[in-house]
């Protein structure tokens, strides 16, 4: 980001980012669900003579997914190190604190909340980047990073990964407590992504349309797709092709095949669609989505709405 843009850190903790952005240049907020190291923050940037909650520093207290009308202002870049599952946390139990989930579902889910609020307020462009490890609990191996890569890449757009070396001594044996989760400090993620449109190969979707076509599938084709191909030079470039198509289960489950012959992943609200369809189950969901990267590694999207 460029100065006097404003970073944000969902998981404030001990204040670095924001104290990096002050001192760089930049405004900082942050969000932070502990109240004593709310006080730690604003203690530390008090040594560096920055004063907390002022022009250039914002610090709200709760999680950003929950706070409504205190939510942060649009902000450039999210830079934010993410809370890890398992933790001992020592301090006293809060809303919306992620050290408290009770299973790593429960932990992911919260985590796709906390970005999908995230989105809401980043600045169109603006970049988003998660700091994250894999983590260990008892013999168990949980692949956060890119359980969390994955949860990232359904709001946003990946534009590269950093993989952050650090010195290390000897190994020290088995942690005091074998059930607590454990990290391997010698390396971290920073998953970088970005607030865009998807670009998809407007050639190769049209082609596809009037393929399915006349392979015998019935459908309207409706939304950006149709009136970019009515005025190309006037409209915005799509990110998809919406089309429109009856509630049929047989009718639908003979297009999902077809795309799926032609190398496409089926999806209902970013989880894998199984074949023969079970149309009952997606009742309420309102359409599918068809995705499908070529070699070259040009993108096409197809949202079927089978529901108003």
């Amino acid at each position: 980001c460029q100065p006097g843009d404003t970073v944000f850190d969902r998981f404030a903790g001990s204040g670095t980012t924001l104290l990096a952005a002050r001192l760089e240049g930049r405004r900082a907020a942050g969000c932070e669900v502990d109240a004593d190291r709310l006080g730690l923050i604003r203690e530390r940037l008090a040594r560096h003579g920055i004063g907390a909650d002022d022009d250039g520093v914002a610090l709200l207290h709760g999680s950003c997914d929950a706070l409504d009308g205190a939510a942060p202002q649009p902000f450039e870049l999210c830079l934010t190190n993410v809370p890890y599952f398992g933790c001992r946390w020592p301090g006293a139990p809060a809303a919306g604190q992620l050290y408290g989930s009770r299973s790593y579902a429960q932990h992911l889910e919260g985590l796709r909340d906390v970005f999908h609020a995230v989105r809401t307020h980043l600045s169109e462009d603006g970049h988003c980047i998660a700091m994250v490890q894999n983590l260990r609990i008892g013999e168990r191996m949980l692949p956060l990073a890119f359980d969390l890569a994955r949860i990232l890449g359904s709001l946003f757009t990946m534009e590269e990964e950093r993989v952050l070396i650090y010195p290390h001594g000897e190994e020290t044996g088995a942690a005091d407590d074998a059930d607590a989760a454990r990290t391997d400090r010698r390396h971290e993620y920073a998953l970088v992504f970005r607030k865009q449109r998807t670009r998809i190969d407007l050639q190769a979707t049209a082609e596809l349309l009037e393929a399915l076509r006349a392979q015998g599938h019935a459908f309207t084709l409706v939304g950006s797709f149709a009136r970019w191909l009515q005025a190309p030079e006037q409209s915005t470039q799509p990110a998809d092709a919406d089309i429109r198509v009856a509630a049929d289960p047989q009718r639908l489950d003979a297009l999902l095949r077809d795309l799926r012959d032609r190398g496409f992943a089926l999806a209902s609200w970013d989880e894998p669609v199984a074949l023969p369809l079970h149309f009952e189950s997606y009742r309420g969901r309102y359409y599918f989505r068809a995705e499908r990267v070529d070699s070259s590694g040009a993108m096409v999207r197809l949202d079927i709405c089978y529901e108003q």
